[in-house]
């Protein structure tokens, strides 16, 4: 008898279980298009944290002048509950779990608030593209030359300048991977190109690059 209890019992928590899960969220699938939409209505020195949660949620990290986000694909599943309370009633827990990240997206603010730099890292399929804004001070007198010099200490070679239009690319010469650098203004747009696969030696080298020149960037003077 006690057995018979207690595979109803069993069979109910299951069963509930499962009505639950069918009724909420199935996970989802992060689509580029819908993160491209997104990112377009992001205005450097223009948007305040009001647009960026309007646009990209409230989901994001907590610090006070640096937010990021996470797109990632999710999957609803059962798991075993290993600790918490009522582990020996209900041992087994639903819900949502992140699978794969498709873009990461960091913003950071001035003191009043509105975006000095953006941050935008995609991990869709290959070429893998990023882009990075900056906001450049008034006081700099030469941004590209500054940015070509950063580039060439972390072993990157300055090639196809255009100082009318403002532009020139640099070229990680290991790797054959490209960032295409423009000022329009005040504004520092990088766009890098990463056409390597992400497991693979020459993607995680130029990485490496693209994080020590953006580092740099950052910590840099020529910039807000």
């Amino acid at each position: 008898m006690k057995f018979i209890l207690d595979f109803r019992c069993w069979s109910g928590l299951l069963f509930a279980l499962i009505a639950i899960s069918g009724c909420a969220s199935s996970g989802q699938t992060i689509s580029e298009s819908s993160i491209e939409e997104r990112i377009a209505l992001l205005r450097i020195g223009e948007s305040t944290k009001s647009d960026v949660e309007r646009i990209l949620g409230i989901d994001h990290s907590v610090d006070r002048n640096r937010w990021a986000y996470n797109f990632s694909d999710t999957v609803y599943e059962l798991a075993e509950r290993r600790q918490g309370p009522g582990l020996g009633i209900l041992p087994l827990s639903a819900g949502v779990s992140p699978t794969n990240t498709r873009a990461v997206v960091t913003a950071q603010f001035d003191g009043n608030g509105v975006v000095k730099q953006l941050e935008i890292m995609r991990y869709f399929e290959d070429p893998f593209i990023n882009e990075y804004w900056y906001l450049v001070k008034e006081s700099e007198k030469e941004p590209l030359q500054s940015v070509a010099k950063l580039g060439e200490s972390i072993g990157m070679k300055a090639a196809l300048i255009d100082a009318d239009a403002g532009t020139f690319t640099l070229e990680d010469v290991g790797t054959k991977a490209k960032i295409a650098v423009k000022l329009e203004g005040q504004k520092l747009h990088l766009t890098t190109r990463n056409p390597h696969h992400r497991l693979s030696g020459e993607y995680r080298a130029f990485a490496k690059r693209e994080y020590a020149l953006t580092t740099a960037l950052t910590d840099s003077e020529m910039v807000q």
